[in-house]
């Protein structure tokens, strides 16, 4: 029993390769970096390039490790083209034993029926069209009405995962192999995977993260994953995406700290070409994830509430309290001055590889008031100014800048009007 398979984090998504194997079929990732992590017995750790934390040096170990014989020794087996033309001999020949093999789905057109498979390898075409038997996997969000509507999703695609105008080979299956057609298989399978979909469709501002095409733009450019790398969120989807979908999936209770991971900088939505607003929807789980409220909207966000901690709930009332009553503040401030010297070393795992900040003997307002500004601001004569310089701060440097752009504002306005 043989499978040979195309990328798919569907698959991924599933546990599927865990699955066939406990019963009894061997399972080959015929993606080049799907084969490499499969053999090392890691999972993906980019949903475009699941082998990019490893070098070439570590791939070469592996493949001496795993395949004696079939790299050269010496500097010549790290050499690129070399492992990729020994991946090539070894998979070469189990594409000709499979009878099954099985590929994830980018696009699904509803109107035709096709099937849209990107890709750069060649691997995926064979694995369509070389065996009798074809399955294919898809989350149910990869469904698109029209065929036109494929083309500037794949230019999106290419561009954001890739940078290439286009990949090197696009297929479209539309059916099984007809009759007087020299390839292509007999059968042609298609499972549709819900798995909280629904579920997060039926939230009108949690649903945009369903129109995600698994580009990895948010992943490239954000500052936790470069830092920390894929296989740290423990997680199917890593990154700015898998952070949004993931606690949905799966559930708050579980999943519900990776909106924790997080900077919210904002830079995955800048480069989104979808534009999904990730900033805002991860949030908005950190929000579902500590509300106290039971109840059950629209969203269904599975174990809401979960991470909320009635001792840390208690502390930022306290804080609110406070900070509304600016007697009470000036007061409390003060007493934490004073009493500066019992803070703890240690606040928990933070400080694990952190010095805890200490608490300043004197606060912001007494440090402004000792060096002449007025607590009240404006004009008054408490503030201090200095030479040159109106009440404001504002100079003769500023007044230049000023009328270097009159003309350009006098501009705006005509064309407003």
């Amino acid at each position: 029993k043989l499978l040979i398979k195309g990328k798919s984090m569907v698959s991924e998504e599933m546990g599927l390769n865990a699955f066939l194997e406990g019963q009894g079929v061997e399972v080959v990732e015929t993606d080049l970096g799907e084969f490499i992590i499969q053999r090392a017995g890691e999972s993906p750790s980019h949903i475009v390039a699941p082998a990019v934390h490893k070098d070439r040096q570590e791939v070469a170990a592996l493949f001496r490790r795993e395949f004696p014989g079939e790299l050269p020794a010496g500097p010549e087996g790290e050499a690129i083209d070399a492992m990729t033309a020994a991946a090539r001999r070894l998979l070469r020949a189990r594409f000709r034993e499979a009878r099954v093999g099985l590929s994830g789905v980018n696009f699904a057109v509803a109107e035709t029926g096709t099937l849209c498979l990107v890709e750069n390898e060649g691997n995926g075409r064979l694995c369509t069209t070389a065996p009798e038997v074809h399955i294919a996997v898809m989350g149910i969000e990869k469904v698109v009405p029209r065929l036109e509507q494929i083309p500037p999703l794949l230019t999106l695609l290419t561009r954001s995962a890739t940078g290439q105008p286009i990949t090197t080979y696009f297929n479209m299956i539309s059916s099984p192999r007809r009759t007087g057609e020299k390839d292509g298989p007999s059968e042609v399978h298609l499972v549709l995977l819900d798995n909280g979909r629904s579920r997060m469709y039926a939230d009108p501002e949690l649903r945009d993260g369903l129109r995600c095409i698994r580009c990895g733009a948010c992943i490239n450019h954000c500052p936790v994953y470069v830092r920390l790398g894929g296989h740290a969120y423990g997680t199917v989807y890593p990154g700015p995406i898998g952070t949004v979908i993931e606690p949905q999936l799966q559930g708050i209770a579980s999943q519900g700290e990776l909106a924790s991971a997080s900077t919210l900088c904002g830079a995955c939505a800048e480069v989104c070409p979808v534009r999904i607003p990730l900033p805002k929807l991860i949030n908005r789980l950190r929000y579902e994830g500590v509300r106290s409220d039971a109840a059950t909207g629209p969203s269904g966000v599975l174990h809401r509430g979960a991470r909320r901690k009635p001792l840390e709930a208690l502390v930022w009332r306290l804080w609110a309290w406070l900070h509304a009553n600016p007697v009470l503040y000036r007061g409390a401030t003060r007493l934490a001055a004073l009493l500066r010297w019992l803070q703890p070393e240690s606040l928990g795992p933070w400080t694990r590889t952190r010095t805890a900040p200490r608490l300043a003997p004197k606060g912001l307002h007494r440090l402004a008031q000792e060096q002449g500004f007025d607590s009240q601001g404006g004009g008054s004569p408490g503030r201090r100014q200095e030479p040159g310089r109106d009440e404001d701060g504002l100079g003769p440097e500023w007044e230049r800048r000023l009328a270097a752009t009159a003309p350009v504002a006098e501009a705006v306005r005509e064309v407003g009007a």
